[in-house]
């Protein structure tokens, strides 16, 4: 036995997992090549995640001392991943440090600083950075022109966004079914630079900074391409269990209890 902290999931529901199927079962019968897409998404690197827990080995007599930093810091990086390779990773609003400078305007007519990425940062960052550099990839590998799997993240799927995109011919994946990370292959790259950035402790957010982008930097290409390849798995998954979203380990996606009825049914076939 030990204790741990349990994991912030999302809570599907019955509609969630129909999304899901829909989306799924469109991507099976079309056999979409994923070798033509990147897949596209955000996260956040905090200097106190890289406080480790647990126990350790100690003299009688002693007690171990974890430090931790006065005041919260945390680097928000945005990037691409595809079988052709992965951009560069580029610090977004909810960086520490980075001045605001995007706003927005209230429903009471005033100007507020944005403290995340709105949809005007996403516009700019994907149309000067994330689109070039994905073409870019595209182009050396004679893969044509790239389409991208973004999530629902407000700023993502904003119909300004989503005209932005458009009328730039920028191509996106439609439909994305909300609460899916499990369908987003960059989320086990995210997963697997955390492990190593965190494997040690780190006092400054500079010396963070080095360490993501020294772990953005060693990922293997093999990795890249495995992970795209193995979204026709994915899909598969995603319909074998009637939306039902599982790690490989197992650990299931907390289902609302209301709707535990609605999936049973799913799972019989009774309503799709």
């Amino acid at each position: 036995m030990s204790r741990s902290r349990p994991a912030m999931q999302p809570l599907i529901t019955l509609k969630s997992m129909k999304k899901r199927v829909s989306w799924s079962s469109v991507h099976k019968q079309a056999n979409t090549d994923w070798q033509g897409v990147a897949a596209l998404d955000s996260t956040y690197f905090t200097l106190h995640g890289s406080t480790p827990g647990g126990k350790f080995w100690h003299l009688n007599g002693q007690k171990p001392i974890r430090f931790r930093p006065n005041k919260s810091q945390q680097l928000h990086v945005y990037a691409a991943i595809s079988a052709h390779g992965k951009t560069a990773l580029h610090f977004a609003s909810g960086t520490t440090g980075l001045k605001p400078q995007y706003s927005r305007v209230t429903k009471q007519g005033q100007t507020v600083k944005l403290v995340g990425v709105g949809a005007q940062e996403f516009q700019e960052l994907m149309w000067e950075k994330l689109v070039p550099e994905t073409r870019q990839l595209f182009n050396a590998a004679g893969a044509g022109e790239p389409t991208f799997l973004l999530d629902n993240a407000p700023a993502h799927a904003a119909k300004a966004t989503k005209k932005f995109l458009a009328d730039k011919g920028v191509q996106v994946m439609p439909n994305w079914p909300s609460n899916s990370p499990d369908l987003n292959p960059i989320e086990n790259v995210w997963g697997i630079m955390k492990q190593q950035v965190y494997r040690q402790q780190y006092t400054k957010l500079e010396e963070l900074k080095a360490a993501v982008l020294l772990a953005w930097a060693a990922l293997p290409q093999s990795t890249l391409r495995n992970l795209m390849a193995g979204m026709h798995k994915r899909v598969e998954k995603v319909l074998r269990l009637r939306g039902l979203a599982c790690t490989a380990s197992g650990v299931c996606l907390n289902v609302l209890a209301s709707d535990v009825g609605g999936w049973l049914q799913l799972m019989l076939g009774q309503c799709v």
